[in-house]
């Protein structure tokens, strides 16, 4: 038990620093824009068809995907939007919906300036919210690792 609270700690440790990483980089060098919906592929009908079905998937014509949550549609949209420069520019982004909701049709995007192709809806303040529950979940696995205790080869590898 002591083994897999010690892997728990560090898999909640480096998702803490990636996390980390992400925010301070989105931070650090990417611009938010508001952006606009050109196309997605989360149709109307499919929303009609998610909305009747109830959740159950299988009788819709999407299907099931992997990356679908219990009520939600990852999705792809086609986006619009100008950056800093007032350049108007185009990106692919993914996210989730509520399923059978209308998605919403403008929202915030985070793009390079380098390269403007390149935004996500996942901005830095939502990576902080990440890198901060990881981290709970980081102290809590070295909390139950200290009641449990050290595994045997810890202890023999740091005594």
């Amino acid at each position: 038990m002591a083994d897999v609270l010690v892997l728990a700690a560090l898999v909640c440790w480096l998702l803490f620093v990636f996390c980390l990483w992400q925010a301070l980089r989105l931070l650090g060098t990417w611009q938010p824009a508001p952006a606009m919906v050109w196309r997605s592929d989360y149709s109307e009908g499919q929303q009609s068809e998610d909305f009747w079905s109830f959740g159950m998937t299988m009788f819709t014509s999407r299907g099931w995907n992997w990356r679908d949550g219990d009520d939600t549609r990852y999705i792809e949209d086609e986006i619009r939007f100008r950056d800093r420069d007032g350049i108007e520019r185009r990106a692919l982004v993914h996210r989730w919906v509520h399923r059978g909701w209308k998605p919403a049709g403008a929202y915030t995007v985070w793009y390079d300036p380098a390269d403007p192709s390149r935004a996500t809806v996942l901005g830095p303040f939502t990576w902080a919210a990440w890198a901060v529950l990881s981290l709970v979940l980081f102290f809590g696995a070295l909390h139950m690792v200290q009641v449990v205790g050290l595994p045997p080869l810890l202890t023999r590898l740091l005594g």
